[in-house]
C-alpha cells in the first residue's frame, strides 16, 4: 500500500504588492471618482503604495505561522515530536582464561570510538564458544549422485532411513536455520574457545554447574522498533543432551528441558538474550566420546562434531527447536551475549537548588535524554529523597512529590504547590540516574564495539551482529508530515478486502495469499463450520512456498498467531476474528499419453508433471487464472487432461485417473474418483498434488506407488529414522 500523499499547505492569502495596489486604486476610482484623473506620483498614490506595503507585510507574517503555534497544534493533536531513538543490539563478553570470572553487572559501559553503549542485564563471561550443526536432509537425487541408494542405507542401519549430512553453521556468517533438516532442530555444541588439557576442561565443566548461560538471538529479518516491541513471543525448546551411560551405551541419549529464566528476544522474534539455567550437577554436562562417527546422528543422537575440534574441547550438546515452526530460522546465535543500547549513563548530576516558587524548571546537561530513565532526588533533612516521575500534574495533590520530564527541551518540571509539591527553597536537586544519547550514529556494523570500560585483561568483547534501530530526533517538519497519516485512519480493517490486504501486507510474518470470508465461523474445527454468522470474519492465509509435490503451503501455528495478533489490533470493536489454514485434500494422478518425438519422452513427461502441479498450485502464479487454485473449486478430470494436452510435445492424452485421500475412515484411505468427472471440494478446501505417474501408450495407467486404493493405511509406513551419510572423501 503506497503512503498517503501529504496535504498541501495553502497560503492564507496569496496577494502580492502589485495586486494590492491595483485593488486599492480600483476602489478609489469607484468610491472617490474625483481622484480618477490624478496622475501617478500624486501624494494620494503614495498613500496607496504605503498601505499596500503594510498589508503585504501582514499577509507575509500570517502565512509564516510561528513554530510555537505549530507545536501547539501538534500538541492539540497529541502528536509530540519524537525524541532520538537509540540503537540496540547484542555483544558477547568472553573470558580469555579457562575460568569463570565475576559476572558483569548491568549498565556497564562499552565504547565504539566516540559512541557510548551500555549493557542491559547481567552476563556471566565464560571461556566457551558455540558450534551449530544441523542434520541437512539428502534426497534420493543427492544420494544417487554419490552412488548410494536407500536400500543400501536400509541394509546398513536396519531402519527406514531419512538420510542426512551434518553441516556446520558459523555464527555471524551463516543463518542458523532448521529448514531442510530431517529433525527440525539446531544442535548446539558447547565447546571451549581454545583447546586445553583434560584437567582444565574438567575444571571448567564443574564450574558451569548451575550457571546462567546467556545465549544471544537475532531474527532473520529485523522489524521497526514499534512493531518489534509488540511481537507475540515464540516458544523455543531448549534441551540438554544427556547420556545416562555415555561410555557403554552411547546410542541411548535423552533430552532434558532447560529452565529458561528470561528471554528478552521473545523466542528469537527480536534481537535479545535467552538466559538458560544449566543443571547444578556438572556430571550431566558431558558429551559421549564413545560414539562411532558412522553412527553419530543416528536417530536422536547429536550429529558428528566439527572435525577441527581437539579432544576434550567439546563439553556438551544442546538442542534448539520450535514446535510451532519446524523450519525455525534465525539471523544469529551466540554465547556470552548481553543486550546493549546506544546510550550513555549519567549518575548523581547536581541540577540546582529549589527556589520555593511554583512551576520550577531545571535543565538536564545532556541532550537526547531518555525521559523514562530519569530519576530525580530532592534534599530533605540533609538526605536525598526520590521523587516520582509522572506524565502530567493532573490528579496530583499539593503534597505529592512528583516531577515531569520534557525530553524535547531536556528539562525537569516541578509542581505549583496545588498540583504537585514545590521543591523547598535551598534544597539541592540532583538527577540520580538517566540515560542519554541515541540517533542513527549508533547503527554500527559487526566488529565496531571493542572496548569494555574498566575490564580486566581476562575479558574480551566480541561484536558479531550489527546494532540497529537508532533514529535521529524528529524535526518539526517531519512531525507535520505525520498528520495526514494520523488523521486518515488507513490502518484499520473494516471490509473483508481490508482484512485480506492487511494480512498480505503485514510486516511481521510473510503471507503469500490471504482471503477474508465474512460470517464464516469454524467452531471447534472446520468440520463444524457455520456460515453467515453476524460479526464473524475468518481470514484464510498461506505462506510463501516453492511449487513442489506433496508440499502444500500450509501455515504453521506461529504464522496464524502472528497474523491474528496483527489484525486484532486493527479490526473494529465487536469483530470476532479467526485466522485459519485451508484444508488440503491430497490427490494423485495417473496418466497414459503419447508423445510426438519418442526421443524426448522423459523431458515431455517431466514438463507434464510441472504443468499439472502449476495448474493445481494454491499460490500465485499457479491456478487456472494465475491467482492460485480457488477455494472450493472442483478438480475436473477434463480440465487436467486439457492442461496435459497443451504441453508441447504431447500428441494425445489417452487416459487420466484421479485418486484422492479421504478422512471419512480411520485410518484415512485412498480412493479413485469413479462415476463422476470432478472431485467436489468444500469452500475451505484446496487440492494438494502428492504424486503423478505417467506411462506411454494407451493402456490404463497404474496409480502412483503408495497413492492408490490398494495402498490404504500402509501409505504412512514406518517413521523414517535419521541416518548419517559419510562421504568417501573428507
Amino acid at each position: 500500500m503506497s503512503p498517503p500523499k501529504p496535504f498541501p499547505v495553502p497560503d492564507l492569502d496569496d496577494r502580492r504588492f502589485d495586486e494590492l495596489v491595483a485593488e486599492l486604486q480600483a476602489r478609489l476610482a469607484r468610491h472617490v471618482p474625483e481622484l480618477a484623473p490624478l496622475a501617478p506620483g500624486d501624494p494620494v498614490f503614495a498613500l496607496v503604495d504605503l498601505f499596500a506595503w503594510l498589508t503585504e507585510t501582514i499577509l507575509y507574517r500570517a502565512n509564516r505561522i510561528p513554530d510555537r503555534q505549530r507545536l501547539a497544534f501538534l500538541n492539540l493533536l497529541q502528536i509530540p515530536l519524537r525524541p532520538a531513538r537509540p540503537a540496540s543490539g547484542i555483544v558477547s563478553i568472553d573470558s580469555t582464561a579457562h575460568a569463570l570470572p565475576l559476572p558483569i553487572p548491568p549498565e556497564a559501559l562499552l565504547k565504539a570510538g566516540t559512541t557510548s553503549f551500555s549493557t542491559i542485564g547481567e552476563v556471566q563471561p565464560t571461556p566457551l564458544t558455540l558450534r551449530i550443526v544441523v542434520k541437512r536432509r539428502l534426497d534420493e537425487a543427492a544420494l544417487a549422485a554419490e552412488g548410494i541408494s536407500l536400500d543400501q542405507l536400509r541394509a546398513q542401519y536396519g531402519v527406514e532411513p531419512a538420510a542426512f549430512r551434518p553441516v556446520t553453521l558459523h555464527p555471524g556468517r551463516d543463518r542458523p536455520s532448521a529448514a531442510g533438516t530431517c529433525d527440525g532442530a539446531l544442535h548446539l555444541g558447547i565447546c571451549l574457545a581454545r583447546p586445553a588439557p583434560a584437567t582444565q576442561a574438567e575444571r571448567v565443566r564443574r564450574a558451569l554447574g548451575g550457571v546462567l548461560l546467556n545465549v544471544g538471538l537475532a531474527p532473520d529479518t529485523e522489524l521497526e522498533g514499534g512493531l518489534a516491541t509488540g511481537l507475540r513471543a515464540r516458544r523455543l525448546t531448549w534441551e540438554l543432551a544427556w547420556w545416562p551411560d555415555p561410555e557403554d551405551a552411547p546410542q541411548r541419549v535423552q533430552y532434558l528441558p532447560l529452565e529458561v529464566v528470561a528471554d528478552s528476544s521473545a523466542g528469537g522474534r527480536r534481537t535479545g538474550v535467552a538466559r538458560l539455567r544449566l543443571p547444578r550437577d556438572a556430571e550431566m554436562l558431558r558429551a559421549t566420546s564413545a560414539l562411532d562417527p558412522q553412527f553419530a546422528g543416528l536417530g536422536d543422537t547429536p550429529p558428528e562434531a566439527p572435525a577441527d575440534l581437539r579432544p576434550d574441547q567439546l563439553l556438551f550438546w544442546l538442542r534448539l527447536s520450535c514446535a510451532e515452526e519446524a523450519d525455525l530460522t534465525l539471523g544469529y546465535l551466540g554465547l556470552n551475549a548481553v543486550e546493549v543500547i546506544g546510550q550513555g549513563i549519567a549518575r548523581d548530576v547536581l541540577l540546582g537548588a529549589g527556589t520555593g516558587r511554583p512551576d520550577q524548571r531545571l535543565e538536564l546537561p545532556d541532550p537526547d535524554v531518555d525521559e523514562r530513565s530519569v530519576e530525580i532526588e530532592v534534599e530533605a533533612r540533609r538526605a536525598f529523597r526520590a521523587w516520582t516521575r509522572v506524565a502530567h500534574f493532573a490528579g496530583s495533590g499539593p503534597d505529592d512529590t512528583v516531577f515531569v520530564v520534557d525530553s524535547a527541551d531536556r528539562s525537569v518540571h516541578f509542581g505549583d504547590g496545588v498540583r504537585g509539591m514545590r521543591p523547598p527553597a535551598g534544597a539541592r536537586i540532583r538527577a540520580a540516574f538517566y540515560r542519554h544519547g541515541g540517533g542513527s550514529g549508533g547503527n554500527l556494523p559487526p566488529g565496531s564495539i571493542r572496548e569494555l570500560h574498566g575490564a580486566s585483561e581476562k575479558l574480551a568483547v566480541r561484536h558479531e551482529w550489527p546494532t540497529r534501530g537508532g533514529v535521529d530526533a524528529e524535526s518539526l517538519d517531519e512531525a507535520e508530515r505525520r498528520i495526514p497519516a494520523f488523521l486518515s485512519h488507513r490502518d484499520r480493517a473494516v471490509t473483508a478486502e481490508d482484512f485480506a490486504v492487511l494480512a498480505r501486507d503485514n510486516p511481521i510474518n510473510p503471507v503469500a495469499r490471504a482471503e477474508a470470508v465474512a460470517g464464516f465461523f469454524p467452531g471447534a474445527s472446520l468440520a463444524a463450520v457455520r456460515r453467515n454468522v453476524p460479526g464473524v470474519v475468518s481470514v484464510f492465509v498461506m505462506p510463501p512456498a516453492p511449487q513442489a509435490m506433496a508440499a502444500a503451503p500450509r501455515p504453521n501455528a506461529g504464522l496464524l498467531a502472528d497474523v491474528h495478533a496483527y489484525l486484532s489490533a486493527r479490526c473494529m470493536l465487536g469483530t470476532e476474528l479467526y485466522v485459519l489454514s485451508p484444508r488440503f485434500v491430497p490427490i494423485a494422478l495417473a496418466l497414459s499419453l503419447e508423445v510426438v518425438d519418442p526421443t524426448s519422452e522423459q523431458q515431455v513427461h517431466a514438463e507434464v508433471e510441472r504443468a499439472l502441479l502449476r495448474y493445481l498450485w494454491a499460490l500465485p502464479p499457479g491456478g487456472p487464472r494465475g491467482a492460485g487454485w480457488p477455494r472450493g473449486k472442483a478438480v475436473e478430470i477434463n480440465e487436467l487432461r486439457t492442461q496435459a494436452g497443451r504441453v508441447e510435445g504431447v500428441e494425445a492424452v489417452n487416459a487420466l485417473r484421479l485418486f484422492y485421500r479421504t478422512t471419512e475412515q480411520d485410518p484415512p484411505s485412498w480412493r479413485e474418483l469413479t462415476g463422476a468427472q470432478a472431485l467436489t471440494l468444500l469452500d475451505f478446501e484446496l487440492p494438494e498434488l502428492m504424486a503423478v505417474s505417467i506411462r506411454p501408450g494407451e493402456d490404463r495407467p497404474a496409480p502412483p506407488r503408495g497413492f492408490g486404493p490398494e495402498a490404504g493405511a500402509a501409505a504412512d509406513g514406518p517413521r523414517p529414522v535419521p541416518v548419517p551419510v559419510i562421504p568417501d572423501l573428507c
